[in-house]
């Protein structure tokens, strides 16, 4: 098997530099050729996966924001490769999404085994595609806006410190959305989409999205009083405290109208602005998971 070797040596803590030589040898070990791709500077992940039909397989490893550029790289591919994920950046939202485990050689172990390959949903928003989450106004900006600095130095708690700054925040988002089926119209004070049950490292027991079932779910917190707490809340207990005040959509598309100002965050990283179309491109892109995460999250 042919693999492309994809890394981000900032990512998380950087301790993945140190497991390079091994990696590339466990590989070998086990009959595979593997070639290796340093990110240096923003895109190069992108950049890297434009070569991805050259490979059977591309290891990534990095971060969710790592995860997406080479995601939107292969998805401008006819011919693409499955994914065996690293998880090594700060919170790997879609590393907990897959089961793989934040041990680089216990995950490497897994990803060689390749027992369970699954194809997800990847999700576009105007020009750019997102593998799980994309956001704007209260909270959104958070993974963003913390220096990389800060995150590789406390991790999570970086992004806390940061995302405490947001609730003295007043986000006035006007949203009309179209979507399969219905309209929805109201001052929001926070909009996630979301293909998974996780964003900002929080689980979500109350959100049903599976990756595969060609859906995804809109939420849309509305800005009335005590909005602050009903979110605070949300996030919490993982959803499972909630009203009627807060609305979940789930479609194929999203048509939202909003200002031209409005910043849109996806898979944690800052993608466009204002008003965008989201479509769903069912089964796109397959990746090695862990086989108990498969009843769970998976429709086939």
């Amino acid at each position: 098997m042919n693999v492309g070797f994809i890394y981000n040596p900032e990512s998380g803590s950087g301790k993945i530099v140190k497991q390079i030589d091994w990696i590339k040898q466990e590989f070998i070990k086990n009959g595979h050729n593997i070639e290796i791709y340093k990110t240096e500077k923003p895109h190069d992940g992108y950049r890297y996966a434009l070569e991805g039909h050259k490979y059977d397989m591309l290891l990534v490893a990095g971060g969710d924001g790592t995860l997406n550029e080479v995601v939107n790289g292969l998805m401008t591919l006819d011919k693409r490769p499955f994914i065996g994920y690293l998880p090594t950046g700060t919170v790997n939202d879609v590393g907990h999404l897959l089961g793989i485990s934040r041990n680089i050689k216990r995950a490497t172990k897994m990803i060689l085994k390749q027992t369970t390959i699954k194809a997800i949903d990847i999700s576009k928003i105007n020009g750019n595609y997102f593998v799980y989450a994309a956001g704007t106004g209260r909270f959104a900006p958070t993974s963003y806006v913390t220096e990389r600095k800060y995150k590789k130095k406390f991790g999570s708690i970086a992004y806390f410190v940061e995302g405490s700054k947001e609730i003295f925040k007043d986000y006035k988002i006007p949203i009309k959305a179209t979507f399969d089926g219905g309209t929805f119209e109201n001052m929001c004070a926070l909009v996630l989409i979301l293909n998974g049950h996780r964003v900002g490292g929080f689980k979500l027991f109350g959100m049903k999205s599976k990756l595969d079932d060609g859906l995804i779910a809109a939420r849309f917190f509305k800005r009335e009083p005590g909005m602050i707490l009903r979110m605070l809340g949300f996030f919490i207990t993982g959803g499972l405290y909630d009203t009627r005040k807060n609305k979940t959509f789930h479609s194929t598309y999203f048509k939202i109208e909003t200002d031209d100002d409005i910043d849109w965050n996806t898979d944690g990283e800052l993608s466009c602005k204002g008003s965008v179309y989201i479509k769903v491109i069912p089964r796109a892109i397959r990746f090695v998971v862990n086989h108990k995460r498969v009843k769970k999250y998976f429709v086939k």
